[in-house]
């Protein structure tokens, strides 16, 4: 029983992050007049299409990061635009995660564009 409990609560939160993800996604996407989750012919989504960039969103709190740099060039390469990353910062241990990608675009002369949103952690 408890493990059910613990499941389900595992799961709520999992899906209220994602819900909070698309909400912050969706306002930088309008912020830039893009269009949010932009299908590609393999049924990728671009999180933000806009007339210069394809953005990866993801939070600046795990190693969901890293990812973001690939998914971003691969999103770029896709539909010939600029990639870029929004970060979302919501927790005080964000900003290591916001230096180590930084560090990788800086290191391999990457041209991302990385957009960090400070986020209120609901």
């Amino acid at each position: 029983m408890k493990l059910i409990i613990l499941l389900t609560i595992l799961i709520i939160q999992s899906s209220h992050a994602l819900e909070n993800e698309d909400y912050y996604n969706r306002q930088f996407c309008t912020q830039e007049s893009g269009q949010a989750e932009y299908s590609l012919p393999d049924r990728s989504r671009v999180d933000c299409l806009t007339d210069t960039h394809a953005f990866e969103a993801d939070w600046a709190d795990g190693l969901k990061v890293y990812e973001s740099i690939g998914q971003s060039l691969y999103y770029a390469a896709e539909t010939g635009k600029k990639p870029g990353i929004l970060l979302l910062a919501r927790k005080r241990n964000s900003e290591k995660y916001i230096r180590k990608v930084e560090r990788v675009i800086e290191s391999w002369s990457l041209p991302i564009k990385l957009v960090i949103k400070d986020v209120q952690d609901d």
